[in-house]
């Protein structure tokens, strides 16, 4: 029961989060109210500040979450572990290989509002936490150990590029571009 209520959760999110991109895409940040994103979504405001607190918010991608048996294959892994993190984050893309127009639509609006602009820098923030705890988790080491923020940051780094090339260039699909900017790392390195 649990699961299609989540399931329903994660749906009513999308629907607002596609009506607030077409209707931002379309009219500007500022010209949009939380009450147009709600009258297009087909959903009352109140049901609106249930999933978003603020507009902006619901510009943002949904919170990329590792599945608990990926993190466990990951840390119980002994290959490398550069090929473990693509297996690891690679499916977080799906949302957006599900709704490229969006995502890219998404990637217009936010390079041209600073709030939406910092709203992206902090949520990639905290997705290289995430990333860095699992990292620092596989090796035995603490949170806060160099090695794993290096790991970290060098692999979110490498997936915002990704992301920006693939919003980019209309072809392809997130995992694909993922994989390359993985494999121009590994080259880079190898050198």
């Amino acid at each position: 029961m649990s699961d299609l209520r989540e399931r329903r959760k994660l749906r009513t999110a999308n629907t607002i989060r596609v009506a607030a991109v077409n209707l931002v895409h379309a009219q500007g940040l500022d010209n949009v109210t939380t009450d147009m994103i709600s009258e297009a979504a087909g959903i009352s405001p109140r049901t609106f500040f249930n999933y978003f607190r603020y507009k902006e918010a619901a510009l943002l991608p949904p919170t990329p979450v590792f599945r608990q048996e990926a993190i466990d294959k990951f840390l119980q892994s002994r290959a490398k572990i550069l090929d473990d993190l693509i297996e690891l984050i690679v499916p977080l893309t799906q949302f957006f290989s599900e709704n490229p127009k969006m995502f890219r639509k998404l990637f217009e609006i936010s390079q041209t509002h600073p709030k939406l602009v910092m709203l992206k820098i902090n949520a990639f923030h905290e997705f290289e936490e995430m990333v860095r705890r699992v990292i620092a988790k596989r090796l035995k080491l603490r949170d806060d150990a160099e090695k794993p923020i290096l790991i970290a940051a060098l692999v979110t780094t490498g997936i915002r590029i990704a992301m920006e090339r693939w919003a980019n260039d209309g072809s392809g699909t997130p995992d694909t571009e993922i994989k390359r900017t993985f494999e121009d790392i590994r080259t880079i390195f190898a050198q």
